[in-house]
């Protein structure tokens, strides 16, 4: 899989011939900017809260991007192998199948959702470094994959996954691991290879047993470790950060914020007028 996030503003109008030389399908939202693209004959415009489903193989495509326009966009790549190998079973790979079959060799629109927006602002926005920002695209490229499913009539892969015991067995193992290597957290391809199950339903199939991402599972246990920094340790604000895998303070404090409703730094004043001995009047 290629994730690519881009926002840029050309100085010059910008022009390119495009001819990929293997299959290759592509899902891209187009957050603000304006793309004329030509192809075998056709035209088709991208404007700002535009979704395409791309699948071309040995087409020359002809693309214009205007001068002086901010363009911001999510595109994420697979080739058709690589998109059926995230089907959970049969039938969501006959699904997918359809997909590729309707889209051959077009670039067309698909609907926009709320749930897609958010996913790409997520994309867009995200703050995490290293391993972090891996681990957290890898979470929204694959929801972006589901999204798209859910919103496309030619094959949906949203609804409720039934999970045999086996299933549950190896999602649980998967917690396990997730919270034992938080600190260095392990991509969701290696914890697929781990426990034996496709990334895809790992993913979909996780969220539905434990009610969180797994991404949200590493947020939590970092900001339980950081918890007991501040009560035990007394470390300041930059060390509790950085030894939870923050490089960036401010990104920490607004995480902590969102967990227990306060920033860190007020909870240690918390921590310190309860600890204080009392005075006698």
């Amino acid at each position: 899989m290629e994730i690519m996030i881009t926002d840029i503003t050309f100085e010059e109008d910008m022009k390119l011939q495009l001819q990929e030389s293997c299959q290759l399908f592509e899902l891209s939202y187009c957050v603000s900017g304006e793309m004329n693209y030509e192809w075998n004959g056709k035209r088709s415009l991208t404007s700002s809260k535009t979704g395409n489903v791309t699948f071309l193989e040995d087409v020359r495509v002809y693309e214009e991007k205007k001068a002086g326009i901010r363009n911001q966009m999510v595109e994420i790549r697979l080739t058709p192998d690589e998109l059926l190998y995230y089907a959970g079973d049969l039938t969501e790979k006959r699904k997918m199948e359809t997909w590729l079959s309707h889209y051959r060799g077009n670039i067309d629109r698909y609907p926009d959702t709320p749930a897609i927006q958010r996913c790409v602002s997520d994309m867009m926005n995200c703050t995490h470094l290293g391993t972090m920002k891996r681990l957290y695209l890898e979470s929204k490229a694959l929801e972006f994959i589901a999204l798209f499913g859910e919103s496309d009539e030619y094959g949906t892969v949203g609804g409720s996954m039934t999970l045999r015991h086996d299933d549950r067995a190896k999602l649980q193992q998967t917690r396990e691991l997730v919270q034992h290597h938080f600190e260095q957290p392990l991509s969701i391809r290696e914890l697929s290879r781990r426990v034996g199950m496709n990334e895809f339903k790992l993913k979909k199939g996780f969220r539905e047993l434990f009610g969180m991402t797994i991404f949200e599972l590493v947020r939590q246990k970092r900001m339980e470790k950081a918890l007991a920094y501040i009560e035990a340790e007394r470390l300041n604000i930059g060390e509790i950060a950085a030894s939870v895998g923050y490089s960036n303070p401010s990104n920490f404090t607004t995480t902590f914020r969102k967990q227990y409703g306060c920033n860190p730094s007020e909870y240690v004043k918390r921590i310190s007028r309860a600890q204080a001995p009392a005075t006698l009047s």
